[in-house]
């Protein structure tokens, strides 16, 4: 007997969004589309990877006589350390006066005016602050501060390549601390000092004595260009390659003798003048032990050694070298340069 259906019942089809759109994409774009999102994916990731922190490093300012607070007064010398874990990150500081700027972990500076400075330290893209309030310094008897804070005897205004000699004769001091503010710059610990420029611009001269920093003094040395010599009319001589050929092994006993303090300025003036055929790469023996051949990187990228690269540059009066740093061992001996040079003036050169 057949079944009897209602009138008013109707069959029901189950609705599937999309379902006929799905059917009809080609499997050619969704694989397209897949690719895209892991692509994307990647490039997130390592985007959040090469991300740089620049929140490990903290600005101390220490003085004996201010140790708590950020005030300081007009003249006083502060130093400007940097809590930094990585301690070869090439550290600026710039401390908001217009003044010079200097360089590393730790710096000295003082301020001339009263104000409020901002002081930032600057290593890659990163940077960080610190406000220092400078004021006045109370009136004080001069008679009583001419005895704490040191004298630096000796001129102001000195010539290119001319020795000059600094002295301090303050009663009661037993120990000094010389030293140039630059980088490389040796420490000499006599009573005396005698320094020889080799470039011009303004110098600065620091002196500790007695250990005690909190009274640290400064003296500031303008260094002109050296008189013109009377012009030589000979010609001039062909560029001999023996002349850069390394020097000769020397004895033992020459290598126990005293290496000169040399600073990283005035190592960049010499190399100029083997640029201008003065000197020879035999003339630097004394400040690299007798290891002529030690490692020069120039601009990050390209090794070479010592006597070769005079040799290259020897007579290239284009070649402008545009800082120098020098790395050296416990004895004071150059093992390794870093020279940084213009690469705009050196097509066809180098």
């Amino acid at each position: 007997m057949p079944s009897h259906q209602p009138k008013n019942e109707h069959k029901v089809n189950s609705f599937k969004p999309f379902g006929k759109i799905a059917s009809h994409v080609d499997p050619m774009i969704r694989w397209a589309f897949l690719g895209l999102f892991l692509i994307s994916m990647v490039l997130l990731a390592f985007q959040m990877d090469s991300r740089i922190y620049c929140s490990d490093i903290n600005i101390v300012l220490s003085h004996t006589q201010h140790i708590n607070g950020n005030t300081y007064t007009v003249g006083e010398v502060i130093t400007f350390n940097a809590t930094a874990t990585k301690k070869d990150a090439g550290y600026t500081w710039d401390f908001g006066d217009s003044g010079t700027k200097a360089t590393g972990l730790q710096v000295y500076h003082s301020f001339n005016k009263a104000g409020s400075y901002l002081v930032t330290l600057r290593s890659g893209s990163c940077s960080w602050t610190q406000e220092v309030l400078i004021a006045m310094p109370p009136p004080a008897n001069t008679t009583i501060q001419a005895a704490i804070f040191p004298v630096i005897d000796g001129p102001s205004e000195v010539f290119e390549g001319r020795p000059v000699t600094f002295s301090n004769t303050t009663p009661g001091a037993n120990t000094w601390n010389w030293r140039l503010m630059q980088d490389n710059a040796a420490i000499h610990t006599k009573a005396t000092v005698t320094y020889t420029f080799f470039s011009p611009g303004e110098k600065t001269l620091s002196l500790i004595i007695n250990g005690d920093s909190s009274h640290m003094v400064l003296k500031h040395i303008m260094v002109f260009p050296p008189r013109p010599a009377t012009p030589d009319n000979k010609p001039e001589q062909a560029f001999n390659p023996a002349t850069v050929m390394p020097a000769p092994e020397q004895p033992a006993a020459a290598m126990e003798k005293h290496v000169p303090a040399i600073s990283d300025d005035e190592f960049r003036y010499l190399l100029t003048q083997v640029i201008l055929k003065q000197k020879t790469a035999a003339d630097f023996v004394q400040y690299f032990c007798s290891n002529l051949n030690a490692r020069v990187i120039l601009n990050s990228n390209n090794i070479d050694n010592f006597t070769h690269f005079c040799s290259r540059i020897y007579g290239k009066k284009k070649f402008r070298i545009e800082r120098v740093n020098l790395n050296k061992d416990e004895h004071g001996c150059v093992k390794e340069i870093l020279i940084v040079y213009d690469r705009k003036k050196l097509l066809g050169i180098f």
